[in-house]
């Protein structure tokens, strides 16, 4: 037991985080992406999006001061005051995020491009996409562009709300701000921008491709899996599991499929056991043979 011990602490020992100059450049590459989508969407259209850089636009549109300004002076004491309860690899990450975006945002100012949209709606959903692509880059990169990240953590830290709440109260607390100085319309065509860029952030984030992954409990588990394998070339394995009410131990097949081959599974499993129960669950990221390679993020 101990040497097992020993060993579980010897391999935690060994991860290491890496700063990797592929990191820096998606980081960059992000923020420049986010930089456009403000300057030139969504501020023309005076819509907001969400976290500090929301805070940092309300502020322009109160002072006149520019947004990249800001943006920067929010984050000052934001940082001195959460930089100790992350990584160092965050923190260095999240400084180049939020240096990078605020001379992005600088220089977009300067830019004189008239996408020439005039319907509110349309400004509001084109500069989520663009935003939320910025961002997802970000965090496919292991980066932000800090603010609300590091609130979020140090919130989690001391009060113990999870950081989807904690961005939830903050960007509601932004448009509610918005609000006292803006109508109810720029408010809601805001909130749809802050909903399209969430959508598309964990689109990008996440990938496209989701999974389904089934829990299949059968007498028939062998067959199943021998077509699972042969028919679908997907692996399988096999969970010991222990019916409440039956009282028999029992093997629980589980399986990852791609969405479009849940049919087939369901043809296979119900054909050859038509009373087999079976769960299906959606899973968000897969890694493995037949699937992502951990090289592909890692």
């Amino acid at each position: 037991m101990n040497k097992t011990m020993d060993n579980m602490v010897y391999q935690m020992k060994r991860f290491k985080e890496k700063i990797s100059l592929r990191d820096i450049l998606g980081i960059l590459l992000g923020c420049f992406i986010t930089a456009a989508g403000i300057q030139l969407v969504l501020i023309p259209a005076h819509l907001l999006t969400g976290g500090i850089t929301g805070m940092a636009m309300i502020m322009k549109f109160l002072t006149d001061v520019d947004v990249w300004v800001w943006y920067l002076l929010l984050n000052i004491p934001i940082f001195a005051a959460g930089y100790r309860f992350v990584s160092t690899r965050f923190a260095f990450y999240s400084l180049i995020g939020t240096l990078s975006l605020t001379f992005f945002l600088g220089i977009a100012k300067s830019w004189t491009i008239n996408l020439g949209i005039e319907d509110m709606l349309l400004s509001a959903i084109l500069g989520g996409v663009i935003v939320g692509i910025g961002s997802g880059i970000n965090l496919l990169s292991k980066g932000s562009a800090g603010g609300l990240d590091i609130i979020a953590v140090i919130i989690r830290r001391y009060r113990g709300y999870n950081i989807g709440t904690v961005s939830f109260m903050v960007n509601l607390l932004i448009l509610l701000l918005f609000l006292l100085m803006a109508n109810i319309e720029l408010m809601l065509f805001s909130a749809i921008s802050i909903f399209v860029t969430g959508r598309v952030t964990d689109a990008i984030q996440l990938g496209f491709g989701a999974s389904k992954t089934a829990m299949v409990v059968s007498a028939k588990n062998e067959d199943i899996a021998y077509e699972i394998i042969h028919n679908l070339y997907r692996g399988c394995t096999y969970l010991t599991g222990y019916g409440a009410y039956s009282g028999e131990d029992k093997n629980i097949l589980m399986v990852t499929v791609g969405k479009t081959q849940v049919p087939r599974l369901k043809e296979i499993v119900f054909t050859l056991d038509p009373g087999a129960f079976i769960t299906i669950s959606d899973t968000t990221e897969v890694y493995g043979a037949g699937f992502k390679s951990s090289a592909a993020d890692f």
